[in-house]
């Protein structure tokens, strides 16, 4: 675990003080200079790696999904539900049995690249005994000098499938596992090397799901087509959104910070006027219950959503 500042600092100042006291003590007068002797190195440490830091920065959107917090919130049916919808989706077999034993994921996209499914899929939870098939994978290089207890398995003879599919294996212990597509790899391994990318994602550790989007401008085809989308994307650095269950819904806290106040007003202006105008009288209300209010160059949103609306999202049969 990483050491809190407070912690460092300290140290820091402890360490200061030793060196300037020591040449004070004894009162004998200075003589000739002593050969230098080496000190001995110190005790090796090992930096303990935590599961969100093998998001590289790369990837401008990170998405947090508590999986133990909805189990309890929703019910176990309802949590199975949904991962049932999730695992539908994914062929990817060692995902598939990773998020089983999961109780929180993060899931790493390039929104530019969304279609290909370059990601990187953390998983933390009980994964002791969870061990790659030996005749699908094999110990990378890679995990060569890699401390910690970090195990790196890549899939033998490559990808032959999707290019979203699972390349490589990052197992941190029994605590944590990754899942990391073939474009993403040498960028994780760069993270192992390394350490943690400054820049990278960081969802809320709070809610049912929480997610941090680094916004991006958009392809330059897209936006000479699409001006006034451009100038919307251009002007927002941010956003950061938690959604957590409530007595009466699901309520969602949302951020939109814009690269200037006036960069924040135009998405406010433009939330403002989807809410608006809302012909559907089913949805009426909903929106109406969107709150949309803009501090400097920050936009804020609160949204709930009713139980009743939850529960038919969640129903497998639900219209529409």
């Amino acid at each position: 675990m990483r050491a809190a500042p407070d912690a460092r600092a300290a140290a820091a100042v402890v360490l200061a003080l030793m060196a300037l006291a020591l040449p004070a003590c004894g009162d004998a007068a200075p003589g000739p200079e002593a050969p230098r002797v080496r000190s001995p190195a110190g005790p090796r440490i090992v930096r303990r790696i935590e599961p969100a830091d093998l998001l590289p920065a790369d990837l401008d959107l990170v998405v947090r999904v508590d999986v133990a917090r909805m189990r309890a919130g929703l019910g176990q049916a309802a949590a199975d539900e949904l991962a049932q919808r999730a695992l539908d989706e994914v062929p990817d077999e060692a995902l598939e049995s990773a998020l089983r034993r999961a109780d929180v994921v993060w899931l790493g996209l390039r929104l530019a690249d969304l279609e290909e499914g370059d990601r990187v899929v953390v998983l933390e939870g009980r994964m002791a005994g969870l061990t790659p098939d030996p005749d699908r994978w094999e110990a990378a290089p890679a995990a060569q000098g890699v401390q910690g207890g970090v195990a790196v398995f890549d899939r033998r003879g490559g990808v032959a499938g999707a290019r979203a599919d699972t390349a490589r294996i990052v197992a941190l212990g029994h605590r944590a596992v990754a899942l990391v597509s073939a474009v993403e790899v040498s960028s994780v391994a760069r993270v192992l090397r390394d350490g943690p990318d400054e820049r990278r994602g960081d969802p809320a550790a709070e809610g049912l799901v929480s997610l941090d989007l680094r916004a991006r401008r958009l392809p330059p085809a897209l936006a000479r087509r699409f001006p006034s989308l451009g100038a919307l994307v251009a002007g927002v650095e941010r956003v950061r959104a938690v959604a957590s269950l409530a007595d009466d819904g699901v309520r969602i806290d949302a951020e939109i910070v814009g690269v200037d106040p006036a960069g924040a007003g135009r998405a406010r202006r433009f939330l403002e006027v989807l809410r608006d105008n809302v012909e559907d009288a089913r949805y009426a209300d909903l929106m109406k219950a969107l709150s949309i209010e803009q501090v400097e160059r920050t936009v804020r949103l609160r949204w709930l959503f009713p139980a009743p609306l939850v529960l038919a999202l969640l129903s497998r049969g639900a219209p529409g």
